[in-house]
């Protein structure tokens, strides 16, 4: 089968395998929603992990101004997170952040990262710096005060927490007179 390629002031004929793959990589490929569908399906199977990854890549890359390409950033870094590839979620959230840094996902991906620099990677003074930044730019947001928590916390075991023994010090049925949780405000 020949098929007939008009390039600008040229007719050529391509062999028809050539032309297909001409076509594919040309970006006649998959939808933004194929894509999108595929990679988020693929990322949550380990046997198809590493192939997902590739194909929110692809989409990260091809559709940047697709509304859901902070999303797809945020499942990336977390997929990076889940595996244990800390470098590589480090890379994925700060990219997260600078490039989509009015958005939720942008939000979510600072506390996240500033959080596991704490839980996972066990580094303090990076800790300190994300979680810092993000209380300096979402001061009024409910994770403010968890990120404020870690803060005033770091190095301790949770049970030495300030807000564990807080707590701790409360009589538990006292909640169920005022129907306040210990540490809250009556």
């Amino acid at each position: 089968m020949d098929i007939y390629v008009v390039w600008p002031g040229k007719i050529s004929r391509v062999a028809g395998a050539c032309a297909i793959l001409m076509m594919v990589y040309a970006g006649c490929g998959k939808s933004p929603d194929e894509l999108y569908t595929e990679g988020k399906n693929q990322i949550q199977n380990k046997e198809t992990f590493d192939e997902g990854v590739k194909t929110l890549k692809h989409f990260e890359k091809k559709f940047p101004k697709d509304r859901r390409a902070p999303e797809v950033m945020l499942a990336l870094a977390m997929a990076y997170q889940g595996q244990k590839q800390f470098d590589l979620a480090v890379e994925s959230f700060n990219r997260l952040i600078e490039k989509y840094p009015g958005s939720a996902e942008a939000f979510k991906g600072m506390f996240l990262l500033g959080y596991m620099y704490y839980d996972e990677i066990k580094d303090n003074d990076k800790t300190l710096e994300v979680l810092k930044k993000f209380i300096t730019q979402y001061p009024d947001s409910g994770l403010a005060a968890s990120a404020q928590v870690l803060i005033d916390n770091i190095g301790l075991p949770v049970e030495k927490w300030s807000v564990v023994q807080k707590i701790g010090t409360q009589n538990p049925s006292d909640s169920l007179k005022t129907g306040t949780l210990p540490g809250q405000n009556q």
